[in-house]
Protein backbone atom coordinates (compact mmCIF):
# COMPACT_ATOMS: atom_id res chain seq x y z
CA UNK A 1 0.00 0.00 0.00
CA UNK A 2 2.79 2.57 0.51
CA UNK A 3 3.71 2.12 -2.75
CA UNK A 4 0.61 2.92 -4.35
CA UNK A 5 1.20 5.72 -6.78
CA UNK A 6 -1.27 8.81 -5.79
CA UNK A 7 -3.63 10.03 -8.07
CA UNK A 8 -2.75 13.69 -9.06
CA UNK A 9 -5.02 16.67 -11.12
CA UNK A 10 -2.46 19.40 -11.63
CA UNK A 11 -0.76 19.97 -7.92
CA UNK A 12 -3.29 18.25 -6.59
CA UNK A 13 -3.91 15.27 -4.42
CA UNK A 14 -6.82 13.24 -4.99
CA UNK A 15 -8.44 12.46 -1.37
CA UNK A 16 -12.29 11.69 -2.45
CA UNK A 17 -13.48 11.12 -5.78
CA UNK A 18 -17.36 9.84 -6.26
CA UNK A 19 -18.42 8.44 -9.23
CA UNK A 20 -22.04 8.78 -10.43
CA UNK A 21 -23.93 8.79 -13.64
CA UNK A 22 -21.91 10.46 -16.44
CA UNK A 23 -19.67 12.06 -13.80
CA UNK A 24 -16.90 11.71 -11.15
CA UNK A 25 -16.77 14.32 -8.44
CA UNK A 26 -13.32 15.04 -7.18
CA UNK A 27 -12.09 16.32 -4.18
CA UNK A 28 -8.31 17.29 -4.03
CA UNK A 29 -5.86 18.45 -1.41
CA UNK A 30 -2.18 20.57 -2.05
CA UNK A 31 -1.51 21.97 1.07
CA UNK A 32 1.01 24.63 -0.96
CA UNK A 33 -1.76 26.34 -2.68
CA UNK A 34 -3.11 29.81 -1.50
CA UNK A 35 -6.69 27.76 -2.48
CA UNK A 36 -5.71 24.15 -1.16
CA UNK A 37 -9.02 22.39 -1.73
CA UNK A 38 -10.32 21.68 -4.92
CA UNK A 39 -13.38 20.28 -6.04
CA UNK A 40 -14.03 19.62 -9.84
CA UNK A 41 -15.86 16.98 -11.97
CA UNK A 42 -14.35 14.11 -14.45
CA UNK A 43 -15.61 12.51 -16.83
CA UNK A 44 -14.34 9.96 -19.29
CA UNK A 45 -16.86 9.98 -22.05
CA UNK A 46 -14.40 10.82 -25.06
CA UNK A 47 -12.41 8.15 -27.99
CA UNK A 48 -9.71 7.61 -25.07
CA UNK A 49 -12.06 7.51 -22.52
CA UNK A 50 -8.79 9.82 -20.98
CA UNK A 51 -9.32 11.90 -17.63
CA UNK A 52 -10.95 15.48 -18.59
CA UNK A 53 -11.60 17.91 -15.61
CA UNK A 54 -14.57 20.48 -16.00
CA UNK A 55 -16.33 23.12 -13.32
CA UNK A 56 -12.77 23.30 -11.29
CA UNK A 57 -13.37 25.58 -7.65
CA UNK A 58 -10.96 26.31 -5.38
CA UNK A 59 -11.00 27.26 -1.71
CA UNK A 60 -9.26 27.86 1.58
CA UNK A 61 -12.04 26.61 3.54
CA UNK A 62 -12.09 22.88 4.06
CA UNK A 63 -15.96 22.82 5.29
CA UNK A 64 -16.73 25.01 2.16
CA UNK A 65 -14.69 23.10 0.02
CA UNK A 66 -16.75 19.64 1.42
CA UNK A 67 -20.16 21.01 0.90
CA UNK A 68 -19.22 21.88 -2.57
CA UNK A 69 -18.14 18.33 -3.08
CA UNK A 70 -21.12 16.68 -1.30
CA UNK A 71 -23.52 19.21 -3.08
CA UNK A 72 -22.33 17.60 -6.30
CA UNK A 73 -22.68 14.36 -5.47
CA UNK A 74 -26.15 14.75 -4.39
CA UNK A 75 -26.82 16.55 -8.20
CA UNK A 76 -25.33 14.13 -10.01
CA UNK A 77 -27.59 11.43 -7.71
CA UNK A 78 -30.59 13.37 -8.76
CA UNK A 79 -29.75 13.73 -12.20
CA UNK A 80 -29.15 9.61 -12.38
CA UNK A 81 -32.84 8.95 -10.26
CA UNK A 82 -34.68 11.86 -13.42
CA UNK A 83 -32.57 9.93 -15.97
CA UNK A 84 -34.14 6.35 -15.09
CA UNK A 85 -37.63 7.57 -14.55
CA UNK A 86 -38.12 8.08 -18.39
CA UNK A 87 -38.13 4.38 -18.59
CA UNK A 88 -41.30 3.08 -17.70
CA UNK A 89 -40.60 -0.62 -17.41
CA UNK A 90 -39.33 -3.09 -15.44
CA UNK A 91 -35.92 -3.03 -14.72
CA UNK A 92 -35.12 -6.37 -13.28
CA UNK A 93 -31.55 -7.27 -15.27
CA UNK A 94 -31.23 -9.77 -17.89
CA UNK A 95 -29.54 -12.91 -17.36
CA UNK A 96 -27.92 -15.60 -19.16
CA UNK A 97 -31.43 -17.50 -19.37
CA UNK A 98 -33.08 -14.75 -21.16
CA UNK A 99 -30.18 -15.60 -24.26
CA UNK A 100 -29.24 -17.63 -27.08
CA UNK A 101 -25.65 -18.34 -25.94
CA UNK A 102 -22.76 -16.26 -27.07
CA UNK A 103 -19.97 -18.81 -29.01
CA UNK A 104 -17.94 -15.43 -29.43
CA UNK A 105 -17.21 -16.61 -32.95
CA UNK A 106 -20.04 -16.11 -35.64
CA UNK A 107 -21.22 -12.35 -36.17
CA UNK A 108 -23.70 -10.77 -33.86
CA UNK A 109 -23.97 -8.06 -36.26
CA UNK A 110 -28.10 -6.97 -36.83
CA UNK A 111 -28.80 -9.10 -33.42
CA UNK A 112 -30.01 -7.37 -30.27
CA UNK A 113 -27.70 -8.59 -27.58
CA UNK A 114 -27.95 -8.65 -23.65
CA UNK A 115 -24.81 -6.79 -22.39
CA UNK A 116 -23.59 -8.35 -18.85
CA UNK A 117 -25.38 -5.65 -16.51
CA UNK A 118 -22.16 -6.27 -13.84
CA UNK A 119 -19.76 -4.97 -16.19
CA UNK A 120 -21.79 -1.42 -15.21
CA UNK A 121 -21.61 0.43 -12.08
CA UNK A 122 -24.53 0.01 -9.91
CA UNK A 123 -26.44 2.56 -10.70
CA UNK A 124 -26.63 0.70 -14.32
CA UNK A 125 -26.88 -2.17 -13.34
CA UNK A 126 -30.72 -2.49 -15.07
CA UNK A 127 -32.38 -3.71 -18.22
CA UNK A 128 -32.21 -0.30 -19.84
CA UNK A 129 -28.73 -0.01 -20.50
CA UNK A 130 -28.44 -3.97 -21.43
CA UNK A 131 -30.29 -4.21 -24.76
CA UNK A 132 -28.07 -3.10 -27.28
CA UNK A 133 -28.64 -3.54 -30.99
CA UNK A 134 -24.59 -4.20 -32.54
CA UNK A 135 -23.97 -3.16 -35.98
CA UNK A 136 -19.91 -3.26 -36.40
CA UNK A 137 -16.73 -3.82 -34.53
CA UNK A 138 -14.03 -7.08 -35.24
CA UNK A 139 -15.82 -8.29 -31.92
CA UNK A 140 -18.91 -7.99 -33.00
CA UNK A 141 -17.82 -9.48 -36.75
CA UNK A 142 -16.06 -12.48 -34.44
CA UNK A 143 -12.75 -11.59 -35.59
CA UNK A 144 -9.59 -11.38 -33.24
CA UNK A 145 -10.90 -8.07 -31.59
CA UNK A 146 -13.05 -7.45 -28.73
CA UNK A 147 -14.61 -4.16 -30.19
CA UNK A 148 -18.48 -4.55 -30.09
CA UNK A 149 -20.31 -1.19 -31.44
CA UNK A 150 -23.88 -0.77 -31.23
CA UNK A 151 -27.22 1.57 -30.32
CA UNK A 152 -28.71 1.19 -26.28
CA UNK A 153 -32.23 0.18 -27.86
CA UNK A 154 -33.48 2.41 -24.01
CA UNK A 155 -31.80 5.77 -25.06
CA UNK A 156 -30.48 5.72 -28.81
CA UNK A 157 -27.00 6.05 -27.87
CA UNK A 158 -24.26 4.75 -30.19
CA UNK A 159 -21.69 2.84 -28.28
CA UNK A 160 -18.50 0.74 -27.85
CA UNK A 161 -18.84 -2.42 -25.57
CA UNK A 162 -16.04 -5.91 -25.27
CA UNK A 163 -17.74 -8.82 -27.35
CA UNK A 164 -16.31 -10.73 -23.36
CA UNK A 165 -19.21 -8.45 -22.22
CA UNK A 166 -22.04 -9.89 -24.08
CA UNK A 167 -23.78 -12.85 -22.69
CA UNK A 168 -25.94 -13.34 -26.09
CA UNK A 169 -28.61 -13.11 -28.49
CA UNK A 170 -31.92 -11.91 -26.56
CA UNK A 171 -34.90 -14.83 -26.64
CA UNK A 172 -37.07 -13.79 -28.95
CA UNK A 173 -39.67 -14.72 -26.26
CA UNK A 174 -37.54 -12.54 -23.80
CA UNK A 175 -37.94 -9.49 -25.58
CA UNK A 176 -40.21 -6.80 -23.61
CA UNK A 177 -42.63 -4.90 -25.64
CA UNK A 178 -40.47 -1.31 -25.03
CA UNK A 179 -37.48 -2.93 -27.14
CA UNK A 180 -39.16 -4.57 -29.94
CA UNK A 181 -41.07 -0.87 -30.47
CA UNK A 182 -37.26 0.87 -29.75
CA UNK A 183 -36.00 -1.64 -32.23
CA UNK A 184 -38.45 -0.99 -34.94
CA UNK A 185 -37.97 3.12 -34.56
CA UNK A 186 -33.82 2.67 -34.86
CA UNK A 187 -34.40 0.26 -37.68
CA UNK A 188 -36.69 2.69 -39.75
CA UNK A 189 -34.18 5.52 -38.83
CA UNK A 190 -31.20 3.51 -40.50
CA UNK A 191 -33.55 2.43 -43.48
CA UNK A 192 -34.26 6.28 -44.05
CA UNK A 193 -30.26 7.46 -43.58
CA UNK A 194 -29.50 4.99 -46.06
CA UNK A 195 -32.47 5.86 -48.65
CA UNK A 196 -31.05 10.13 -48.40
CA UNK A 197 -27.19 8.68 -48.54
CA UNK A 198 -28.19 7.18 -52.03
CA UNK A 199 -30.47 9.68 -53.44
CA UNK A 200 -27.64 12.09 -52.49
CA UNK A 201 -24.69 10.62 -54.68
Amino acid sequence: MENEEKRMISSYEVTQSIHIGKKEVVFGIDEKEEYPYLVCYCTYDNPLSAEWVTDAVGSDDYLEAMQMFTDRVREQIESVRAEQAQFKFDMTPFTIDDCIPDDKCGSIVGKVVVINAEVNRHEYRHSAYQLVLADGGHGALGGRGQAVFGTSLADGKHARWERCDVLGEIKPEKMPVWAKEALAKIQSQEKAKKSKSREER
